[in-house]
């Protein structure tokens, strides 16, 4: 349904996308914060528009609005954009060669000479020389850059962007009155002006009505955007005069004040007014014949963000909480006054924002939230003053306003609408949008469209206000604060004045002190760490990204994997892939490494030092994490939640038994936080974070650091302390000090000893902090209270473990750092180093940072000489883990998974010629040159052992147990391990599902994935030699070889007719279509329903015997099924498939025939995860099949486009269950759009969930 319109609005601070639903009047909004480039070198006034990453944020802040909408992208009929003022795009051959922001001054000499012809200027432009105009930065062009202005075109922000949507450049009346190059009265370009600065007429674009359609949207700007080709683009306008739209401030005399970033005055009047005091500014409104006077306030929200974020670093909405805290104050704010954060604005006498608090220790009430509230509320009503004192200086130009509307985002706060109205005294109009900007692009896309008649009427029925009223006796307290706010303000303009002074200096300091920025260079990445997609959308601006999260593609790129993986990468971001000095030799693109750990132990530093690579890290990346884990143990403990729950699920318990709850109650008895002494060992990143979270607990924190200043713990509530003093005097301990040689043991029986009898300790940390005897004994003994761990000296640990036979102990398994936000961070932290490493500035986690040094993204490595590399001191190499690089573990044998069915004798026949085939093999020989490591694999179901592995350039592999101690140990079920080595199931998922147990050297196993090819390879043709394995068959079956058809005892094809009725009666295949196969277990045959036959009334002995080529087998038999290649090919390309039905289920067809998606709408759907499309082709041919194969790949199910759908899974009843799913899926999908309705779908998490569960 065409409905909608898109209005955008690039402010200085944020990129809006709004979509308006004509009908209903509603918005929707999505915004992208953006920052301004400073440019180093120009005295800390010059700022940079990134023209291609800010539109690249307002890409993805339409997407996100569409995505938000209903059915938006398809019915979205007219595109605006309003932007900031007082910008520049210089266009250039459609291409953007110089591009600033409002806040850039660079011009700002040029600006001063033109001010000897102030006065001209402004009498015919409304505006008082500034560098912030149009004409002063064509001039500072023209004289440090006079080539960018040949053939160019000088466009707002706004402008630029409608030129990026349509490919037309033009301006319209309120950006081109905010130039000082445009003739207010004559409404058209002071050419004369232009002429006499030498500029050429071309610079200067044609200005069009706001709301004529400029042009249509280009294709490419769709496909970027999301939206359909050639919908009307319009022309916008200025932001604060868009703003005036949605207000409805349209005839003479109505005000506004756009509270937002900056907070602009305006009011409309019918003709053009000068003021003689040169106070004022004169524009002119998107609205024709019509002006505006104004009255800028300033940056004020800039200011008021600054000032909350450090009244609440801790809050993530600090000007919102401001502003609650400052409800919470009285009118008058206790006496405090402030100056701070708006001005009186003087158009022709600007000076830099500097402002007071006229701060009293013995004003306010006891008590510090009381007096920061107070605080709050005097700089809120100080910058209602300054609005109050912009808006007279309006009235006494043009008269009193008759209404007064407000809009911006401050207009989100009722009590800041109300302090306005109450300081104002007078009643207001608040905008219920507060994107007052964007909506009123909105109004002007819906002119350029046809919707509205004009930009009269397209207001009238968007603009949408509430009024409020001032309140008496507030209003009578304002008046006198106003009183005293004007009196203060002017016995402080000499002092403020003073202040400007001192400042400017330091701030053209800073500017100066910044390095020179280089080149941008774009660099290809590969992502195998998990980050967010937010991270992934910021990264993918800096450069091109290749992103394979190692947690999706279940790989760990070690060795050669890493190496071809790493080909042509400027730059690696890893969490457990292994860096080497031998792969890092090979990779002579790699400039940089990120790890996303605390220690980067999966990189050899070294080796990167000396070849000149940077090594960044993300510490602190799970601190928050680990913290909520940490306070949870503690929380645990002390109201014994543990115990608590169990005692609910213990057998036999009745419902509403009292003595059952007073057992609870006396059991039960906790403690609270509040009050304890909590000892912190170790004040780092967790350390830290802990101590934000256990302070409001109201507790008394205690630390101990050898690198912790007391002021360091102050500042976290902190009291610096011995270790002794913290044993003795903590409640409960909790441990965050890395493990290193000084930390070894830290806990042990002395400290132990040391502790409060009936302390409690917690370690989230490391284990080889504590001595786990001496605290398993300290534990017994009651000594202390109980303990919480997430880390032990072996993990997992074994079950019979003595810490976990205690009943006061709580164990988790190394939980702490996994969350799904812990992506969200590492990520953060992860391109903000790259952005600074981009940018020539000093990443703040670098592990090596005397690589900076001659550090460059481009040409040819630093060399380094052979015998450097080799005099590399003898180290550990990288590992996965810490604790794999300390040192080689002990030797743990494995979980043993639990027994499946099968025949030994066959296993084992199927195993000996594995063996004698992989000592045989090229491929295995030649990677035995390079590698030494053996895994020892053990059967638990059968009792059977082998080993396969590399030693002196050879493979050895034998049926037994190796004659050394092996590197790898993997234990599972005959099924298991058979269904790995043919590639039915994934090891690393089988791992991570307790099918398959492992130990050894994760680093050593991981670099075993390169031949998994092989080993499958050469393990399926011991298999089929051997005549495959039956796991049906009891344990013990001999081993079968090659035979006739099957015995009927295990003969398939009764339950294969018993399934085809089903489907038949259900309609899901018809009288002669549809086909149904199995494959027959150990060979490379299958049976499938015949060909032509009536498929309600098959026999058994119907079924035809073919091999994968799709020959029949059996003389005299039908003709097999004539879709037989769909089901030889997919039985070839996929082994783990057992059965393969082609159904021509209806409701599915629909599906593929009306293009709709296949969606997560119930559980059971999830199952099936994603199911494909197959386009048309023609039936029963191989062109079928090959589609078919490609087009499914691992899914279990795909719809042929005109032609049913086709199901492949293990066994032939999961088949059937799939193809009733898929069926009655698809039924409550058509069901949905046949009431006009999007179907409901699961939550992303979930649906991923059920469909890992499916692949399982």
């Amino acid at each position: 349904m065409e409905r909608y319109l898109l209005g955008l609005d690039a402010g200085t601070g944020s990129v809006r996308a709004l979509l308006l639903d004509v009908e209903s009047g509603r918005s929707t909004v999505a915004v992208r914060p953006w920052s301004h480039v400073p440019v180093p070198g120009e005295g800390g006034w010059a700022y940079d528009f990134d023209v291609e990453q800010n539109w690249t944020l307002l890409a993805e802040a339409v997407g996100e609005a569409l995505r938000r909408a209903e059915d938006a992208p398809a019915g979205v009929v007219g595109i605006a954009v309003s932007s900031m003022r007082h910008n520049l795009v210089l266009l250039r051959e459609g291409r953007a060669v110089f591009a600033v922001p409002n806040r850039d001054a660079r011009a700002s000499a040029e600006a001063m000479e033109m001010a000897g012809e102030g006065e001209a200027l402004y009498r015919s432009t409304g505006r008082w020389p500034s560098p912030v105009f149009l004409l002063p930065r064509l001039k500072w062009l023209a004289a440090h850059h006079p080539g960018w202005l040949e053939g160019a075109t000088a466009l707002s922000i706004g402008d630029w962007v409608a030129f990026r949507l349509c490919g037309e450049a033009a301006t319209d009346f309120s950006q081109a009155g905010e130039s000082m190059g445009f003739d207010l009265h004559r409404r058209e370009w002071l050419w004369e002006r232009i002429e006499g600065l030498g500029l050429p007429p071309s610079l200067f674009p044609p200005v069009l009505p706001s709301g004529k359609c400029l042009g249509k949207l280009t294709s490419s700007a769709a496909q970027e955007l999301g939206l359909t080709p050639g919908i009307p683009v319009a022309v916008g306008g200025a932001d604060t005069q868009c703003a005036l739209l949605a207000l409805g401030a349209l005839r003479p005399g109505q005000a506004a004040i756009i509270a937002g970033t900056t907070a602009p005055v305006q009011m409309v009047v019918d003709r053009p007014m000068v003021d003689p005091d040169r106070r004022l500014w004169t524009g002119l409104h998107v609205l024709p014949e019509r002006w505006v006077v104004e009255s800028n306030a300033g940056a004020m929200g800039e200011p008021l963000e600054w000032l909350a974020g450090l009244l609440y670093p801790d809050s993530p909405r600090p000007a919102a909480r401001l502003m609650a805290e400052a409800a919470r104050s009285r009118p008058g704010a206790g006496g405090l006054l402030s100056t701070f954060g708006a001005q009186v604005f003087h158009a022709s006498a600007m000076a830099l924002p500097i402002g007071s608090l006229t701060l009293c220790h013995y004003l306010g009430e006891a008590g510090g939230l009381s007096r920061r509230r107070d605080l709050a509320r005097s700089v809120l009503e100080g910058m209602a003053c300054a609005l109050r004192a912009n808006l007279e200086q309006l009235a006494a130009l043009a008269g009193e306003p008759s209404a007064v509307s407000l809009g911006g985002g401050m207009s989100r706060s009722a009590f800041w609408s109300q302090l306005l109205a109450d300081v104002l005294g007078r009643p207001i109009q608040v905008s219920e949008v507060p994107e007052a900007s964007a909506l009123g692009a909105a109004i002007c896309a819906g002119v350029g469209a046809g919707v509205f008649r004009d930009l009269a009427e397209g207001s009238e029925r968007v603009a949408r206000t509430r009024p409020v009223a001032p309140e008496e006796e507030a209003g009578r307290i304002y008046a006198g604060v106003y009183a005293g706010w004007r009196e203060l303000r002017a016995a402080q303009a000499a002092s403020h004045d003073l202040a400007a002074g001192l400042v400017l200096p330091i701030l053209a300091e800073q500017g100066a002190a910044r390095a020179p920025r280089p080149a941008r260079f774009h660099p290809r990445m590969l992502v195998t760490a998990q980050l967010d997609e937010g991270s992934l959308s910021r990264l993918r601006r800096l450069g091109e990204v290749e992103y394979a999260p190692y947690r999706e593609t279940l790989r760990v790129l070690t060795g050669d994997d890493l190496v071809e993986a790493l080909q042509g990468k400027h730059l690696l971001v890893t969490e457990v892939d292994v860096v080497d000095l031998e792969a890092l030799e090979r990779l002579p693109e790699l400039r940089v490494v990120v790890s996303c750990r605390g220690q980067a132990v999966n990189v050899d530093l070294a080796a990167c030092t000396a070849l000149g690579i940077p090594v960044l890290h993300t510490p602190g990346r799970n601190a928050d994490a680990v913290a909520d884990l940490t306070v949870a143990l503690m929380l645990a403990l002390l109201r014994k939640l543990i115990p608590a729950d169990r005692f609910l699920r213990q057998p036999g318990g009745e419902a509403g038994d009292l003595s059952r709850m007073g057992q609870a109650h006396e059991q039960f008895l906790g403690r609270e936080l509040w009050g304890k002494t909590v000892g912190l060992v170790g004040l780092g990143a967790v350390g830290r974070a802990v101590a934000r979270r256990l302070s409001p607990f109201g507790v008394r924190l205690l630390a101990c650091d050898p690198y912790l200043r007391p002021e360091e713990a102050e500042e976290m509530d902190a009291e610096a302390v011995s270790l002794e003093t913290l044993l003795a005097e903590s409640d409960i301990v909790s441990l965050h000090a890395p493990a290193t040689g000084e930390t070894q043991g830290l806990i042990g029986r002395e400290a132990l000893a040391r502790m409060k009898r009936g302390a409690l300790l917690v370690n989230t940390a490391r284990a080889a902090l504590v001595d786990e005897e001496a605290l398993a004994e300290a534990l017994r003994n009651g000594h202390l209270a109980g303990a919480a761990l997430d880390v032990f000296s072996v993990e997992p640990p074994a079950a019979d473990h003595p810490l976990l036979a205690l009943p006061n102990v709580i164990a988790t398994p190394h939980i702490g750092g996994n969350t799904e936000e812990v992506a969200v961070h590492q990520g953060r932290m992860v391109v903000e180093e790259v952005e600074r490493m981009l940018a020539g500035e000093r990443p703040h986690h670098i592990l090596n940072p005397g690589v900076l040094e001659g550090f460059s993204w481009e040409g040819p490595r630093r060399p380094v000489e052979r015998a450097v590399l080799e005099a590399l001191p003898r180290r550990p190499g990288p590992a996965v883990s810490d604790l794999q690089q300390a040192g080689p573990l002990p030797p743990v044998e494995p979980s043993v998974p639990p027994p499946s069915p099968g025949g030994s004798g066959q296993v084992e026949l199927v195993l000996r010629l594995f063996c004698e085939k992989a000592r045989q093999d090229a491929a295995l020989n030649a990677f035995a040159a390079r590698h030494r490591v053996i895994t020892h694999y053990t059967l638990t179901d059968l009792g059977l052992e082998f080993y396969l592995g590399f030693r002196e350039g050879r493979v050895v592999a034998e049926v037994g147990a190796p004659p050394e101690p092996a590197e790898v140990r993997m234990k599972a079920t005959a099924e298991t391990l058979d269904g790995i080595l043919t590639g039915r199931l994934s090891g690393t998922r089988a791992a991570m599902s307790g099918k398959l147990a492992f130990s050894g050297d994760v680093r050593v196993a991981m670099g075993l994935q390169r031949i998994q090819g092989d080993l499958v390879r050469l393990y399926t043709a011991a298999r089929e030699e051997a005549g495959g394995i039956d796991f049906s068959a009891p344990a013990g079956r001999p081993p079968g070889g090659p035979s006739a058809p099957p015995e009927v005892a295990g003969d398939p094809r009764p339950e294969m007719v018993r399934v085809i009725d089903e489907l038949y009666r259900l309609g899901l295949i018809t009288a002669t279509g549809g086909n149904v196969s199995v494959r027959i277990p150990g060979r490379e045959e299958c049976w499938i329903t015949p060909s032509q036959l009536y498929k309600g009334d098959l026999r058994p002995e119907m079924m035809v015997r073919i091999d994968l080529a799709g020959n029949a087998l059996d003389a005299g038999a039908p003709a097999p099924s004539s879709e037989r290649a769909l089901h030889t090919e997919l039985y070839r390309a996929r082994p783990e498939v057992g059965a393969i039905i082609h159904a021509h289920a209806p409701y599915a067809t629909i599906l593929g025939l009306s293009g709709l998606p296949f969606l997560p709408v119930t559980t059971e759907a999830a199952f099936l995860g994603k199911v494909p499309v197959v386009p048309f082709v023609m039936p029963g041919t191989k062109e079928l099949a090959l589609a078919v194969v490609r087009t499914m790949g691992k899914s279990p199910a795909c719809i042929l486009q005109n032609h049913g759908v086709v199901v492949a899974a293990g066994e032939l009843r999961r088949a059937a269950n799939l193809v009733e799913m898929l069926e009655r899926t698809a039924q409550l999908i058509l069901g949905c759009y046949a009431v006009g309705r999007r179907p409901a779908v699961l939550p992303k998490k979930v649906a991923r969930m059920l469909g890992e569960m499916e692949v399982l």
